[in-house]
């Protein structure tokens, strides 16, 4: 008898563990930005390029370098064809941490058009407010995808350190 209270004890343990885990899941999922966004810069391009890799790879030409602080909003559009494509935005080459919501997938079934909005945070690293956001892409499945034209959109509070 003794081992089968033990049992359920751990049971309903393991239960309430679990539940009490759930909302702290569901709170690291979501995250609030601010910023006094009063700049706005872009870069294009319309030279085709094709990729199959599976590796993340920065889109040529779509990439910006900005003095700016605190909330920045990355507005990409592309026209694409081919495969299941991914994009995201990195910012400073750290590929760990994508700006939000992270990586974003388009499933053309010709020339299709394609808008995402992405939302990150920066701050001064070593007193310098310059930051380099990329967009990047990769094949969803290893087959060849074609971006035909792409625009990334910044907006952004101007930063004060370094620029």
């Amino acid at each position: 008898m003794r081992r089968k209270t033990l049992r359920k004890l751990a049971v309903i343990g393991a239960v309430v563990a679990l539940v009490a885990a759930a909302p702290v899941a569901v709170l690291a999922a979501r995250g609030v930005f601010g910023g006094e966004l009063e700049n706005q810069s872009a870069a294009w391009t319309t030279t085709a390029v094709t990729t199959s890799g599976t590796e993340w790879r920065n889109v040529p030409g779509l990439a910006l370098t900005r003095c700016s602080l605190r909330q920045v909003t990355a507005m990409v559009s592309v026209t694409v064809s081919g495969a299941p494509v991914l994009f995201r935005v990195v910012i400073d080459g750290v590929p760990e941490a994508p700006m939000q919501p992270g990586a974003a997938r388009f499933v053309p079934s010709a020339n299709e058009s394609f808008t995402f909005t992405f939302v990150g945070r920066v701050a001064p690293f070593e007193a310098d407010d310059t930051h380099k956001f990329n967009v990047q892409w990769r094949s969803g499945s290893g087959a060849p995808v074609t971006l035909h034209r792409g625009v990334l959109n910044l907006l952004f509070e101007r930063g004060t350190q370094g620029c």
